[in-house]
């Protein structure tokens, strides 16, 4: 409570009488001081708190940009919170100088508030004849709680249920001095209380938010961007323009297949290889947090793909498609106005491919009993005969195909007549048909057999000895011509059309004449391993993938018809019910301060109250200090509040 004590001020007594001691006046200079420190830190604090969110330059307003169905607008929650750009810990520190302020400044308010205790004293000595002189001890416990308000709130309250009439007159002035006393210490208690910020603290914190460009053609973006924006769409390349005829002999091949040397090859298979090698990608959303930086370098050294084979659940169904990673990549647009983290979001066209398979092991007839196995491996004899047209040994090499594996065979049907009958490779449908066979020796059959494995028990796979198990499947693939929206790095819409019958050709062409085959043999062996997905559903989703990869030298870049600029920015959100709290809080005391300086100012005028607060004053220092003293030294919070 040294504050208090440096309120004090020499002055002579108007009306004092004689013999009495004089004591010092409060000088009006000590007044307005007291006013300074209690009202104007804490006006200042709400006018902080007030710029920080309603600065035009650090505010956040909600997007005026207006979005599509594809591409909506996030848009602000700006009802419940205020949204800026000054950081959390600037906005936190200053909210935590507020209480530790209101904590400061109770005894400059109390000696403000000591011309009211004055005035109630010369008006209960007037009534009841009483000395205006307040005992010590009294007083004492009146001004301890301008040094600890809890303390001086706890003798308030045993001496409000103090019975009156018990009191003699002097006991009565001082009852009705410290009720009006302790009145000021409770609403300058009450007010340091409510200026916590420790509300504001654990709801205001650092947020994310995105802001939009209105929607544009694709090629006006580009233009403003160049060197910034990747093509997201993919078109088959020119010459792709198959006709649709109804006798397939006189077709030539797709041109996914490549004969112009002599040798039947898919087309730009150096591509093609390697997207099957490295561009079938394990990422189905968020794209924008992809490593482009290890992307480029990737393919920079020739060991990665310009676009990826992405393998995404919509609408049901696991759709492969075609899809350019860069698209989704983000740059720092703050030297263009935008600020940090600006992409795009985007509407685009590709092609997908679907396949649902169902296992076809007993349709094929695969069984062991069929089996002739001897410890020769090359002379294992694993029968099949799915029908007419497709039949075989899956111990042995295949007879035709660019791509053979032992233990390994397909062929692609159209049904006539209710029977399956082999199609041309220059066959358009969609969607098509396949049968496959398989025979691998990746796991240990008895393994399975007693971990109850669906596909044993079922009779799906079976072991046809040798330490090979053996399955068949039956599969329906279809194309899809896919426009797709890309908001924020991810699919947000995803339509589908079946593509024209010559669009499926080129991805069935490759498959059907053998290659991939050593790819989708090893992704059987895989497939045959208990996981969280069934042997037809996971070879249907590498069928997929292996036909979009090897007919990829088919397919090119192209531009899309719609997208938009987003940028993110880092921001602040302060929930509005503590924000207004603490700014309402800090008002109040400051206003509070300003009312009672007003009174203070207005009773000072009387010579009478001025002598009596002179004497308060005179008092209260050596109480303070006592009662620091006592407390220093007996570790006590007080002694009683009447004798």
């Amino acid at each position: 409570m040294i504050e208090m004590v440096n309120f004090r001020a020499s002055g002579r007594v108007s009306n004092s009488k004689k013999g009495r001691h004089r004591a010092p006046l409060t000088r009006k200079r000590d007044l307005f001081l007291a006013f300074a420190i209690v009202s104007l830190p804490l006006l200042a604090i709400a006018s902080i708190l007030i710029g920080f969110v309603f600065n035009a330059s650090e505010r956040q307003k909600p997007n005026l940009s207006v979005g599509t169905s594809d591409l909506p607008v996030v848009y602000l929650d700006n009802t419940t919170a205020y949204y800026t750009g000054i950081r959390p810990g600037s906005f936190l520190l200053v909210g935590s100088w507020a209480s530790n302020i209101a904590e400061l400044v109770v005894a400059p308010f109390m000696v403000i508030f000591s011309y009211t205790v004055a005035r109630e004293v010369l008006q209960a000595s007037g009534k009841d004849g009483a000395t205006s002189d307040l005992r010590p001890s009294s007083l004492r416990e009146i001004l301890r709680g301008a040094h600890v308000g809890t303390v001086g709130l706890w003798h308030w309250g045993r001496h409000l249920i103090s019975k009156r009439k018990e009191l003699d007159h002097q006991q009565l002035s001082e009852f009705r001095a410290v009720n009006v006393a302790g009145s000021g210490l409770l609403t300058a208690s009450l007010l340091t209380i409510l200026i916590e910020d420790n509300w504001l603290h654990a709801t205001t914190y650092a947020t994310q938010i995105r802001h939009y460009e209105d929607v544009k053609n694709f090629s006006d973006l580009l233009t403003e961007f160049p060197d910034n924006l990747d093509p997201p769409s993919f078109s088959p390349i020119d010459g792709c323009s198959e006709t649709l005829a109804s006798d397939d002999s006189s077709k030539p091949l797709p041109c996914s297949l490549n004969t112009t040397s002599g040798v039947t090859n898919v087309a730009n298979p150096r591509f093609a290889y390697q997207t099957l090698g490295q561009g079938l990608s394990q990422v189905n959303s968020s794209f924008n947090r992809i490593n482009f930086t290890s992307l480029d370098d990737a393919e920079f050294n020739g060991e990665g793909t310009p676009y990826q084979i992405v393998t995404t659940f919509q609408g049901g169904a696991w759709h492969s498609i075609f899809f350019n990673p860069d698209s989704a990549e983000e740059y720092d647009g703050t030297k263009s106005g935008f600020g940090p983290d600006v992409g795009i979001d985007y509407i685009a066209m590709t092609t997908s491919m679907t396949t649902q398979c169902t296992m076809a092991t007993k349709d094929c007839n695969i069984d062991a009993s069929n089996s002739n196995l001897t410890f020769d491996q090359n002379n294992i004899s694993i029968p099949f005969h799915c029908y007419d047209g497709f039949s075989g040994d899956l111990g042995q090499t295949p007879a035709t195909g660019h791509e053979r594996a032992q233990g390994w065979n397909m062929s692609f049907y159209d049904v006539t007549d209710g029977s399956p009958r082999n199609i041309l490779t220059q066959a358009q449908s969609n969607p098509f048909r396949f049968y496959v066979a398989a025979a691998v020796n990746s796991i240990d059959f008895q393994d399975l057999r007693d971990a109850n494995y669906p596909a044993t028990v079922d009779g799906s796979l079976v072991y046809v000895g040798g330490g090979f198990s053996a399955f068949a499947l039956n599969c329906n693939a279809t194309i899809y011509n896919v426009t797709f929206s890309l908001n924020n790095g991810s699919f947000y819409s995803f339509n589908t059309k079946q593509s024209f019958p010559q669009i499926a050709s080129i991805i069935k062409a490759p498959l059907q004449v053998g290659f991939g085959q050593y790819h989708l043999y090893e992704a059987a062996k895989v497939a045959v391993l208990p996981n969280d997905r069934s042997i037809a559903d996971t070879m249907g989703t590498a069928f997929s993938q292996t036909g979009m990869a090897l007919a990829s030298g088919a397919f090119d870049f192209n531009n899309t018809a719609l997208a938009r600029l987003r940028w993110t920015v880092t921001v602040t959100k302060v929930p509005k019910a503590p924000y207004w709290f603490l700014v309402m809080a800090c008002l109040m005391y400051s206003v509070f301060g300003f009312i009672m300086t007003v009174v203070a100012l207005f009773l000072r005028r009387m010579p009478a109250i001025q002598d009596q607060q002179a004497r308060l004053m005179d008092q209260w220092a050596p109480a303070i200090k006592s009662a620091l003293d006592e407390d220093e030294k007996e570790g006590t919070e007080g002694s009683r509040f009447l004798d």
